[in-house]
Protein backbone atom coordinates (compact mmCIF):
# COMPACT_ATOMS: atom_id res chain seq x y z
CA UNK A 1 0.00 0.00 0.00
CA UNK A 2 1.32 3.42 -0.87
CA UNK A 3 1.33 6.33 1.51
CA UNK A 4 -1.16 8.97 0.42
CA UNK A 5 0.02 12.60 0.40
CA UNK A 6 -2.02 15.10 2.40
CA UNK A 7 -4.50 17.11 0.36
CA UNK A 8 -3.62 20.78 -0.02
CA UNK A 9 -6.53 23.20 -0.43
CA UNK A 10 -5.84 26.51 -2.16
CA UNK A 11 -7.83 29.63 -1.25
CA UNK A 12 -7.66 32.80 -3.34
CA UNK A 13 -7.56 36.18 -1.58
CA UNK A 14 -7.69 39.67 -3.04
CA UNK A 15 -5.72 41.89 -0.67
CA UNK A 16 -6.00 45.17 -2.61
CA UNK A 17 -6.19 46.42 -6.17
CA UNK A 18 -3.36 44.66 -8.01
CA UNK A 19 -2.40 42.52 -4.99
CA UNK A 20 -3.63 38.92 -4.81
CA UNK A 21 -2.38 35.91 -2.90
CA UNK A 22 -3.08 32.22 -2.61
CA UNK A 23 -3.31 30.49 0.76
CA UNK A 24 -2.27 26.84 0.83
CA UNK A 25 -3.98 24.85 3.60
CA UNK A 26 -2.61 21.39 4.37
CA UNK A 27 -3.60 19.14 7.28
CA UNK A 28 -1.35 19.52 10.34
CA UNK A 29 0.69 22.32 8.72
CA UNK A 30 0.87 26.10 8.87
CA UNK A 31 -0.97 28.03 6.19
CA UNK A 32 1.50 28.94 3.47
CA UNK A 33 1.11 32.02 1.30
CA UNK A 34 1.92 32.46 -2.37
CA UNK A 35 2.22 36.22 -2.82
CA UNK A 36 3.03 38.69 -5.55
CA UNK A 37 0.16 37.93 -7.91
CA UNK A 38 -1.25 40.95 -9.73
CA UNK A 39 -4.76 39.92 -10.83
CA UNK A 40 -7.34 37.13 -10.93
CA UNK A 41 -6.08 35.95 -14.33
CA UNK A 42 -2.58 35.47 -12.91
CA UNK A 43 -4.01 33.58 -9.91
CA UNK A 44 -6.04 31.34 -12.23
CA UNK A 45 -2.96 30.69 -14.37
CA UNK A 46 -0.97 29.72 -11.24
CA UNK A 47 -3.69 27.41 -9.90
CA UNK A 48 -4.41 25.72 -13.25
CA UNK A 49 -0.87 25.63 -14.61
CA UNK A 50 2.45 24.01 -13.85
CA UNK A 51 3.40 26.47 -11.10
CA UNK A 52 0.96 24.77 -8.70
CA UNK A 53 2.52 21.36 -9.35
CA UNK A 54 6.03 22.82 -9.07
CA UNK A 55 5.09 24.39 -5.73
CA UNK A 56 3.54 21.16 -4.43
CA UNK A 57 6.74 19.28 -5.39
CA UNK A 58 8.95 21.88 -3.72
CA UNK A 59 6.94 21.51 -0.51
CA UNK A 60 7.05 17.69 -0.60
CA UNK A 61 3.35 17.20 -1.38
CA UNK A 62 3.80 15.75 -4.88
CA UNK A 63 6.30 13.62 -6.76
Amino acid sequence: MSKKSPRVVFTIKRIAEGDWQIEAHAPDAEVRYIKGLKDKAEVDAWINGTKRIDWLRSQGYAK
